[in-house]
């Protein structure tokens, strides 16, 4: 039986897999795909499918987390971690360290949730807040966007400077950089708006969790976007009297008690 084929995916995944030290399952199951995809032909997986007896990226997402190899030259990362509500996958004789842990986690929240994703459910949100989106900036790790009430007038004039990332482990960085540009009168246009940052959801709590215990927002709100039902809710802070957003987020009242159901978990365990 030759495995010509299946040795070039197996040559690229190795290539790739070598520069991490841990990856997350969702980015392996991802360069798998796109590696069947570029290198076989729709022939040869045919040929392998049936000689393997099963889907092609399931046999080689199980040979190389697993102990059943299909070839001696699959990748070895069979050992499991759960970090964050992800799962992720290392080489068995490797001792992880925790900032592999994180890097393969962000790393992972830039594929999975891009901001370019989120922009266009933040963009909706704050129109159907009576809101218009007047600039929008990319940057490295983010978007910004100001938004600002169509309805304004004398009495009633706001504006939202929004950060868009793609997950809540970004933001303590960023945070402690605005603070710092603020104090020393670099972001003086900033401070007129009020500072919004959006970022999706995870697959558990914990993300959110380790932010709560660990770091603030600063003078800054912080809401959770779900990409898959377009909706926002609140996590940290309160739109003041702008009564257009509170009615337009999704559950801010279950998003506000799960927030301080985690309070006071935390607080009773700091005890």
């Amino acid at each position: 039986m030759k495995y010509d084929a299946l040795l070039m995916v197996f040559d690229e995944l190795a290539a790739y897999l070598s520069a991490y030290n841990v990856i997350s399952e969702g980015e392996l199951v991802l360069k798998i795909r796109e590696s069947i995809k570029s290198l076989l032909t729709g022939a040869e997986r045919a040929e392998l499918e049936t000689k393997l007896n099963g889907t092609l990226e399931d046999v080689i997402f199980k040979s190389i987390t697993s102990t059943e190899k299909v070839s001696v030259f699959s990748p070895d990362m069979h050992t499991r971690i759960n970090y964050q509500g992800e799962v992720f996958y290392c080489v068995p004789t490797h001792r992880y360290m925790s900032n592999e842990l994180e890097e393969a986690f962000l790393r992972w929240a830039r594929i999975r949730s891009p901001p370019s994703a989120l922009k266009r459910v933040v963009k909706d949100f704050m129109e159907r807040c009576g809101y218009q989106v007047e600039n929008t900036v990319p940057k490295n790790e983010h978007i910004e966007m100001i938004a600002v009430n169509k309805y304004k007038n004398q009495n009633k004039h706001r504006s939202k400077h929004i950060f868009i990332f793609p997950s809540i482990k970004f933001v303590p960085p960023f945070v402690e950089e605005m603070e710092n540009s603020e104090a020393e009168g670099e972001q003086e246009k900033v401070k007129v708006n009020e500072n919004v940052i959006v970022v999706p959801t995870e697959k558990t709590p914990a993300p959110f969790i380790s932010f709560f215990r660990e770091h603030d927002a600063g003078a800054a709100m912080i809401w959770v976007a779900d990409v898959e039902k377009r909706t926002i809710d609140p996590f940290i802070g309160n739109p003041g009297d702008d009564d257009a957003i509170e009615a337009n987020f999704a559950n801010p009242e279950q998003a506000r008690k799960a927030v301080s159901v985690w309070t006071r978990k935390m607080h009773f365990v700091d005890l």
